[in-house]
């Protein structure tokens, strides 16, 4: 699967996006958000920490995420400051278990964003 953005703030969220439709909600709800980081030394490394908090907030909080902010922090560590909200589910379905980053590329258009699901 692919995601594009024309930033990377944009490709998260296009990112995000794209596993939600993969995740079935059902019951009722209520509203969550949290904030958290995620480093890395490059920003392969930190998506792919970033798609791990966000399965894991799938498995242990059953909550999909509507509404994401994030700030970049570069250095020798890339550090991505999250502030997302969204809802939390009775349940929530997914035939997943892990978000694998295949390929992240810039070109003239923007960033693209190569993932696959097991």
């Amino acid at each position: 699967m692919e995601v594009e953005g024309k930033t990377i703030k944009e490709l998260l969220k296009n990112f995000v996006f794209e596993i939600n439709k993969m995740v079935k909600s059902e019951g009722s709800f209520e509203n969550f958000e949290t904030k958290f980081e995620v480093k890395g030394k490059e920003m392969k490394e930190v998506i792919e920490n970033f798609a791990e908090k966000i399965v894991g907030y799938f498995e242990k909080k059953k909550a999909i995420f509507e509404d994401l902010e994030v700030e970049i922090i570069p250095g020798k560590k890339w550090i991505l400051k999250c502030s997302l909200s969204g809802k939390i589910f009775e349940k929530l379905k997914k035939d997943f278990k892990e978000v694998k980053i295949s390929e992240l590329e810039e070109n003239l258009s923007g960033w693209k964003l190569a993932f696959s699901v097991d």
